[in-house]
């Protein structure tokens, strides 16, 4: 299985959101709450305990595709 990321693209730049293993679905799920004015923002943890916060109103202001990570490759 692929891992997928969220890639968000705003005005202020890109951000992308790392979606883990068997989270694709609800991940989703909370985007189209956000977008549908259900839900108020997404939190995300990151690897070191940091939150980020992508609020509704951002994310209605953005283009969101869900693609494929890009595999780094070794030499």
């Amino acid at each position: 299985m692929h891992n997928k990321i969220i890639k968000i693209k705003h005005i202020t730049g890109t951000y992308t959101i790392d979606v883990k293993e068997g989270k694709l679905n609800e991940m989703q799920s909370q985007l189209d709450k956000c977008l549908n004015d259900e839900q108020g923002a997404i939190v995300v943890k990151g690897e070191n305990g940091d939150q980020f916060v992508y609020p509704s109103d951002f994310l209605k202001n953005s283009f969101i595709s869900i693609v494929d990570r890009e595999e780094v490759k070794e030499i």
